[in-house]
């Protein structure tokens, strides 16, 4: 076959998941032309989108490409997740100021805190939840919110995000675009813990969002999405809390409850990671 033949063939095999055979056919074509700038883009983008993500290969073959069509801006942003992927700072930096993101290799390994809202896609199965973070860089973000136990990611978790957006979510009147993850680099050692309870209104619940800011003890309504297509309150409730330990979290439950005498704690246990 020839390079058209053999790229037509990599793509088609891409598409019903055959990655192996699609890499072999995109190597035969580099084999016959080695300056094809779009195969090895094509070829890194298969890299990254494996399972797992081969990032070292993913890398080169995006460099490759820059160096054959140096103006190639998509194969600057892989560029940069695959470089960050990798821990290559001083290439991650310089992907990135290629979209005036100026980072230093220092800046990128020393992980400061972010000042951006970021809204994140988790996907585990047929599960998926978009929580907020704070974006650390254009490839990283740390999660600020509590996500859904079965989704395996916890707060404080930081994400190697992947460019292209995938729809918008509002805040405060604001349209956030929505990132995909495409793994998580980074795991904070705190659980999540639930707490069931019966919940008289919501007063109750805003009480105890009140101690919980107050104690510095990250909170999420797991009921919300229910709840808010219920026709009347929901007594019956779920949160989640990021706790190191079990007495911030004993001491969050005491305070509302001394608050509201009538909420009434059916179970407390950690939900993830499991024990």
């Amino acid at each position: 076959m020839n390079t058209t033949e053999l790229k037509t063939a990599a793509h088609a095999a891409w598409e019903e998941g055959e990655l192996t055979q699609a890499e072999q056919h995109f190597l035969a074509a580099l084999a016959i032309d080695e300056q094809d700038a779009q195969t090895h883009y094509d070829l890194a983008l298969l890299y990254k989108n494996s399972e797992p993500s081969n990032w070292p290969l993913a890398q080169r073959h995006n460099a490759r490409a820059l160096e054959i069509k140096p103006d190639d801006e998509a194969a600057w942003w892989n560029l940069g997740i695959a470089a960050t992927a990798n821990q290559d700072w001083v290439t991650a930096a310089q992907a990135w100021a290629k979209f005036d993101q100026a980072f230093s290799a220092e800046q990128l390994a020393a992980l400061t805190t972010g000042n951006e809202r970021v809204a994140i896609r988790i996907r585990v199965g047929k599960q998926q939840e978009v929580i907020w973070g704070e974006r650390l860089d254009p490839a990283r973000a740390r999660i600020n919110g509590v996500p859904l136990p079965d989704l395996e990611i916890g707060h404080g978790d930081i994400l190697l995000l992947d460019g292209v957006p995938r729809g918008a979510r509002e805040l405060d009147g604001v349209s956030f675009p929505v990132h995909e993850v495409l793994e998580r680099i980074y795991q904070h050692t705190a659980a999540t813990y639930v707490i069931e309870a019966e919940v008289p209104d919501e007063l109750a619940q805003d009480t105890l969002f009140k101690v919980a800011t107050d104690a510095c003890l990250p909170i999420a309504d797991f009921d919300f999405n229910v709840a808010s297509e219920a026709p009347k309150w929901l007594v019956v409730r779920q949160y989640g809390v990021a706790a190191i330990e079990d007495q911030p979290v004993a001491d969050l439950i005491a305070a509302w409850l001394t608050a509201r005498s009538d909420v009434i704690i059916r179970d407390v246990y950690v939900a993830y990671p499991e024990e």
